[in-house]
């Protein structure tokens, strides 16, 4: 079952902020992750990360977003901070920190080859952030290892990969430190890594994942950056400037180009058309580095019992920054997305 009979297990999380030097410590028995992408795509500094994670916040609170109950999943890019924030702020600013008990979060595998999906090590008892630390769900993860469909990720392999730990700063500053979470047991984290699945996988993880989806207090992070445009990434295929929404009239041509492919995928995700995006992703290459773990949400959707339709809420491209290089030599695009109560979009066809 998806919750432990109260006071069978402790959470350890803690909201105390880490120095960097305590990053390193590890025991035999228990073992942290430790963040090592702190320092470079977000601020190691635990005062500076803080005051970055709430500015990003707090702009959509000005802007009138509030918290919502119903929001079930989410889609969130992965860059660093500095690009991709302002749009996975969309998402975060939208968590009910008042009453989520467990964040799935599903990532790509970028580097290593991942069998199915990768779960942490059992030894593994939290995600070490420069805000605190993430306690993992061990009922839950058990429950999954149990199922026999997941495999273990080496704790190099878990600390190399960035999809899951670039959610964590938010993750860490509304769940650790928010008051709305008042003396409730810390929410606690189920991270999964999605390797090379085919669809007959996605299909069994989405049948596996839905009852989960279904719990209450049970939210579900996707962790994805749309496509990755010019000479860096080796594609430079181009959509419909008419889909644009965001980048229409530029800053350049190939600005709603790029757009344009990525709306065509959005609306098929929108839709919650498992087929239809499998075959755009065939059709197009679009470089979506989440593609399967996007791909799992959209099979867990179709076998869950609960009606949810998906909104996405924000875009961005990082060539359209300013100080930015052109898109011809790079471009990064982040969306985002929240699932919540109601019909699935149409599709416009």
């Amino acid at each position: 079952g998806l919750s432990s009979p109260s006071g069978a297990w402790h959470c350890p999380s803690q909201a105390s902020e880490v120095p960097a030097s305590m990053w390193g410590s590890r025991s035999a028995v228990n073992s942290v992750r430790q963040p090592l992408h702190a320092g470079s795509w977000y601020d190691g500094e635990a005062s500076k990360l803080r005051a970055e994670v709430q500015r990003l916040l707090g702009a959509e609170y000005a802007e009138g977003v509030t918290r919502d109950s119903g929001m079930k999943a989410a889609i969130v890019p992965h860059a660093g901070l500095r690009f991709s924030g302002s749009v996975a702020a969309g998402v975060y600013a939208r968590l009910d920190v008042g009453i989520v008990r467990r964040i799935f979060l599903l990532g790509p595998s970028h580097h290593a080859y991942v069998d199915g999906i990768g779960l942490p090590g059992e030894a593994v008892t939290a995600y070490r952030t420069p805000l605190g630390d993430l306690c993992l769900d061990k009922p839950v993860l058990d429950e999954l290892r149990r199922s026999g469909h997941f495999s273990t990720l080496p704790m190099d392999v878990d600390e190399a990969e960035h999809s899951i730990e670039l959610q964590l700063p938010f993750l860490a500053e509304l769940l650790l430190h928010s008051p709305l979470r008042g003396g409730q047991q810390p929410a606690t984290l189920i991270p999964m890594l999605v390797g090379q699945v085919s669809p007959a996988d996605e299909v069994r993880y989405g049948q596996l994942l839905a009852p989960h989806l279904e719990a209450e207090g049970s939210v579900f992070i996707i962790s994805s950056d749309f496509c990755h445009w010019g000479a860096q990434f080796g594609y430079t295929r181009k959509g419909s400037p008419a889909l644009a929404q965001t980048y229409r009239d530029g800053p350049r041509p190939e600005n709603a180009e790029i757009e344009g492919l990525d709306r065509e995928g959005m609306a098929l995700i929108a839709q919650q058309s498992s087929s239809g995006f499998r075959e755009y992703l065939k059709r197009e290459a679009n470089t979506i580095c989440g593609r399967h773990p996007i791909l799992v949400l959209l099979e867990i959707l179709r076998a869950s019992r609960n009606e949810l339709r998906v909104d996405f809420l924000k875009y961005a491209q990082s060539s359209a920054m300013p100080g930015m290089p052109p898109p011809s030599k790079s471009s990064v695009s982040y969306a985002c997305a929240c699932c919540w109560p109601g019909p699935i979009l149409a599709s416009a066809a």
